[in-house]
């Protein structure tokens, strides 16, 4: 009865037999395709060794060594080797070399800052390593600071502040009319001398007249304070950031050639700022200074420049502030696979970064 049973169970007609082999066939043709679809894939991976190659001297060639150890040396006549030596990258060193071949010359320390090439970063690391024979150089040259620019020898001896000095005073203490106008001019920019060291900071002062006149630099701290409320006041300056020529950023107190040299190259690299917060990411830039200049900016996105992820190379990605290595190579990877990227949100989904990176970098890229 049983056997009967199964056998009655599991009989087919030549209909239901024929459905099971072309229900078969297509379980095969399936499981087929998806071997080859996978056989596929795995022939489109691409090598990469070779980008990653290049962007580990493309990051080399832009990066410090700051673990080797320093020793002095003049920039005028230090070689490359030497300055590699240093930790000082090769981007940096090469700047260095191109400078001199200008005929220009490293007068004191604070003149490798010249070097468009070179980063703050750089010149802190090796700065009390600078020893630049004094009067070596020959008047020559297309930078050079002025000869016998001070009268020392008729000038009278008094002390003075340099925060409210009147010209006539400087120069009877023996500073140069392009000198005292300079110290005016600082003054003029926010600058305000807090000890006798920050006289040094004025453009075309020898070591030796600096050596002689600091015994003499009285500083009234009241006038600091007062100056320095001054310095901060930016009430009534309004200018659009991604907009703005480093001569425009120094009509703000407390934004130098420096601040605004950097501003500007930062704002070059990320395409435009889209926050005001972002300035906090310009080397050196405080908290103090940000609070005194943030009300005085005002952002045009439209002035934003967007990166193309399609057209784009290894090498104009990672260049980009928030573009590491990690995301430059899987935006790569992602291009290659993919072929073209259709949608931003691809980079997400695919988990070419984290969240917070692709939130960070969304205002900055495009795929059209």
């Amino acid at each position: 009865m049983r056997n009967n049973f199964l056998k009655e169970y599991f009989n087919f007609s030549k209909r239901e037999r024929n459905g099971i082999l072309v229900l078969i066939f297509i379980l095969i043709s399936i499981f087929t395709f998806k071997i080859i679809l996978n056989k596929s894939n795995e022939d489109k991976r691409v090598d990469f060794s070779e980008f990653e190659s290049e962007i580990d001297q493309f990051i080399s060639y832009q990066t410090p060594d700051f673990s080797k150890e320093r020793f002095y040396f003049d920039p005028n006549t230090a070689s490359a080797e030497e300055l590699l030596n240093l930790g000082l990258s090769p981007k940096s060193v090469n700047g260095i070399i191109e400078y001199r071949e200008k005929d220009w010359k490293f007068y004191k320390p604070e003149d490798l800052l010249r070097v468009r090439d070179l980063n703050e970063e750089e010149y802190e690391y090796v700065k009390d390593y600078i020893a630049i024979p004094k009067k070596s150089y020959k008047s020559n040259y297309k930078y050079q600071y002025p000869e016998n620019s001070n009268n020392w020898e008729n000038s009278q001896t008094f002390y003075f502040d340099p925060n409210t000095a009147t010209k006539e005073e400087l120069e009877s203490l023996g500073f140069s009319s392009r000198q005292s106008d300079n110290i005016i001019k600082y003054r003029e920019k926010g600058g305000v001398f807090t000890n006798p060291e920050d006289i040094s900071k004025i453009y075309g002062l020898d070591d030796d007249f600096i050596d002689r006149i600091k015994p003499w630099i009285a500083i009234d701290t009241t006038i600091i304070s007062t100056n320095a409320i001054k310095v901060f006041d930016n009430s009534e300056i309004s200018m659009e950031i991604n907009a703005a020529t480093e001569a425009e950023l120094q009509q703000l107190n407390g934004i130098g050639p420096s601040y605004s040299r950097r501003i500007v190259e930062y704002r070059d690299k990320l395409g435009g700022f889209i926050n005001i917060d972002q300035l906090m990411e310009v080397y050196g830039f405080t908290d103090e200074l940000f609070e005194s200049v943030k009300n005085s900016f005002t952002i045009n996105l439209d002035n934003v420049e967007k990166l193309n992820i399609n057209k784009a190379k290894f090498a104009e990605i990672i260049s980009h502030p928030y573009f590491d290595k990690e995301i430059t190579l899987n935006i790569i990877n992602y291009k290659k696979f993919a072929g073209e990227i259709h949608t931003v949100d691809e980079l997400l989904k695919q988990k070419a970064m984290s969240e917070d990176n692709y939130n960070k970098i969304l205002p900055y890229i495009t795929c059209e």
